[in-house]
């Protein structure tokens, strides 16, 4: 379109430069460096930005770094390139503070990532002046006591859980429950260690009665269709062949105490709803009201005739444990050639696939 534009206006086209996959607003973007500018020495359009490790002196501490800088592809004549020397001295700067052990800017901004809040209702719940957030992500040095406490809140979220708690008065209400929300959101992260885990929790909380064995299997029925539906499976760990189909160890033992009963958790809907993506909700939903409208036995049942659990309980007699892992490959291979006979993006497809399997049982 750029291309066709210029034409139209009278421009020649030199050269064309595309940053795929990265935002318009990002300016450290590779082939934003690569800016076209008029070389005196050649007249002709340089495009190389090269890097070089070179030192400087900044209040007396050396720092090394490397330095952004701009060369003609042709007479290799160095150039100007503008945008490169504001990008070096935010190269400069991040060293300086990592030489001083003070947090960088990079590093606060984490802070406001990861606690969901903005500049000012961070340094207020910190107990540090109102506009201390800004002014350090504008460019001033922290004190190294601020620092530390920067530093502490980023990798703990129970200190972040303490300073809001004392805190939480000088800030609106909304404010303290974004960051609430967040921390809970972290603390879940390490409770639920994995996307199986986290899954397994809102299947749980989904208001139906979910046993240890018909979760296992709703589970196992995501994993390969969210990888058909999305492109890439939601759950990313591997799962045992067991005797009564698909296992996701980790899954099994959080619940193992309830045995055959519903299993039961204590958490709100917005705290669960959190643990996952608008995406992976999505995909479950639709494995809940496809695969799931089964009961667990008859989904076990299921399983037991399809390839990737049988090529997996190879040598293994039907009443034998067996906690042997499930080929990823078959797995794919095999959900592969069913989708491509019924389709199992849509929810008819599925249903054409049970009802075929059925016949089998």
């Amino acid at each position: 379109m750029l291309e066709k534009y210029a034409t139209e206006q009278g421009f020649t086209n030199l050269r064309h430069y595309t940053d795929d996959g990265w935002s318009g607003t990002n300016f450290d973007r590779p082939d934003w460096f690569i800016v076209p500018t008029v070389v005196p020495r050649c007249s002709i359009i340089a495009r190389m930005v090269m890097k070089r490790r070179t030192k400087t002196i900044i209040k007396d501490i050396e720092i090394e770094y490397e330095e952004f800088y701009g060369v003609c592809d042709k007479c290799k004549t160095e150039i100007f390139v503008s945008g490169l020397d504001d990008r070096n001295e935010e190269i400069i700067e991040e060293e300086f503070r990592k030489k001083k052990n003070l947090i960088t800017i990079s590093d606060i901004k984490k802070i406001l990532e990861k606690y969901n809040v903005e500049k000012r209702p961070l340094s207020k719940l910190l107990g540090f002046g109102e506009l201390t957030i800004t002014r350090y992500i504008d460019g001033q040095l922290p004190s190294a006591k601020y620092s530390d406490i920067l530093f502490s809140v980023l990798k703990d979220e129970k200190i972040m859980k303490e300073y809001v708690e004392a805190n939480k008065d000088e800030v609106s209400t909304v404010a303290v429950n974004k960051v609430i929300r967040a921390i809970e959101i972290c603390e879940a992260e390490k409770k639920y260690n994995n996307s199986a885990e986290r899954i397994a929790l809102y299947v749980i909380n989904s208001g139906r009665e979910i046993t240890n064995l018909l979760l296992q299997k709703i589970l196992y029925y995501v994993k390969v269709v969210s990888k058909i539906v999305v492109g890439d499976s939601i759950i990313l760990e591997p799962c045992e062949a067991w005797k009564f189909g698909p296992v996701f160890p980790s899954v099994y033992e959080k619940y193992r105490d309830f045995g055959k009963r519903e299993i039961e958790v204590n958490l709100s809907d917005e705290y669960v709803n959190g643990l996952l993506t608008d995406k992976e909700k999505q995909v479950v939903d639709y494995v809940m009201n496809t695969f799931g409208i089964y009961n667990a036995w008859f989904l076990k049942d299921l399983t037991h005739l399809e390839e990737p659990w049988i090529a997996a309980r190879k040598g293994l007699s039907e009443d034998d444990a067996g906690r042997n892992l499930m080929d990823e490959e078959i797995i794919s291979s095999y959900f592969s050639k069913v989708n491509e006979k019924y389709n199992l993006k849509k929810a008819t497809g599925i249903e054409a696939y049970i009802n075929h399997m059925r016949k089998e049982m």
